[in-house]
C-alpha cells in the first residue's frame, strides 16, 4: 500500500493539496466553519491549503506522514509550517489548535485512532471531508475517478460518518454532502446537437429544442454526491 503514495498517484487522482488547484467547496468549508486563529491541517499533502490559510492570516500548521508530499510543500510554499507526523499519533500537546481540518485523509488510515487524535489536539472544531459511499452509479457499472484510488480503505455513509464522529463525544455534529456530480453537463457531452438541428421538419425541431431545454435543466436531475463533510464541535 505504501508504494502507492507517490506524487504521480496524487496527480492522477487530482489531490488538491498536491496539484495546488484548490476545490472551491473545500475553500468554502474553511471560510464558513473554521474558528479561532491557530489551525491544524491533518494530512496536508503538498500544503496547498496550508498556504491558502496562511495567506488569509491564520497561524496554520500542516502535518503529513509522507516525505515526498512534504518536499512539495517546502519547494512550492512561502511557509515552513508543514512537518512530518502520523495522524494516528500527532506530534502536538493536548489542545494545541483552535480548529483542525482533515480533507480526504480518514479513508486512508485507522480512522478511529485518527479522530481521537484530532479531538485530543483541538479545543473547538474539527472539519472532516471523506468519500461518500456510491449508492447510485455502480448500479450501472459506472464509477468516478476517486473511487478508483487504491489507497482508499473505505468509503462512508452519513450514518457511518456520524458514528465515527460520535466516538469522541462531541457537543455537536453537522453532516452534509459535497462534490455533486454535474449530471446535466455529462448529458450535454453525450448529445449530438447536429442531429437535433437537422430534424426534417421545422415542427420536429421545435419539439426537439423544447425537450432539449428540459433535458439540460438542472432542476430535473436527482442530486448525486461523491463526498461527505462532518463539522464537529468538540
Amino acid at each position: 500500500m505504501e508504494d502507492l503514495y507517490t506524487v504521480e498517484n496524487a496527480l492522477q487522482f487530482k489531490w488538491a493539496s498536491v496539484t495546488g488547484s484548490l476545490n472551491p467547496e473545500r475553500v468554502s468549508h474553511l471560510k464558513l466553519y473554521i474558528t479561532g486563529s491557530k489551525i491544524l491541517d491533518a494530512g496536508c499533502g503538498g500544503g496547498a491549503y496550508v498556504e491558502f490559510l496562511s495567506q488569509q492570516g491564520f497561524d496554520v500548521t500542516g502535518v503529513d506522514k509522507h516525505k515526498q508530499f512534504l518536499q512539495l510543500a517546502q519547494d512550492g510554499s512561502t511557509t515552513d509550517t508543514c512537518i512530518q507526523g502520523d495522524i494516528a499519533k500527532l506530534p502536538f500537546p493536548d489542545k494545541t489548535f483552535d480548529s483542525s481540518y482533515c480533507f480526504d485523509v480518514l479513508e486512508h488510515v485507522d480512522d478511529k485512532l485518527a479522530i481521537k487524535e484530532l479531538a485530543r489536539v483541538t479545543t473547538s472544531r474539527i472539519i472532516i471531508a471523506v468519500p461518500k459511499e456510491d449508492e447510485t452509479m455502480n448500479k450501472y457499472n459506472l464509477t468516478f475517478l476517486h473511487y478508483q484510488d487504491k489507497t482508499h480503505l473505505r468509503n462512508y455513509t452519513e450514518d457511518s460518518l456520524k458514528k465515527l464522529a460520535s466516538s469522541i463525544n462531541p457537543s455537536n455534529i453537522h453532516i452534509f454532502t459535497e462534490l455533486g456530480i454535474p449530471a446535466s453537463s455529462l448529458v450535454r457531452e453525450m448529445i449530438d446537437f447536429n442531429r437535433f438541428q437537422s430534424a426534417p421538419k421545422k415542427a420536429y425541431r421545435k419539439i426537439f429544442n423544447f425537450l432539449l431545454q428540459k433535458l439540460l435543466d438542472r432542476t430535473y436531475y436527482k442530486e448525486i454526491y461523491t463526498g461527505l463533510v462532518a463539522v464537529i464541535d468538540v
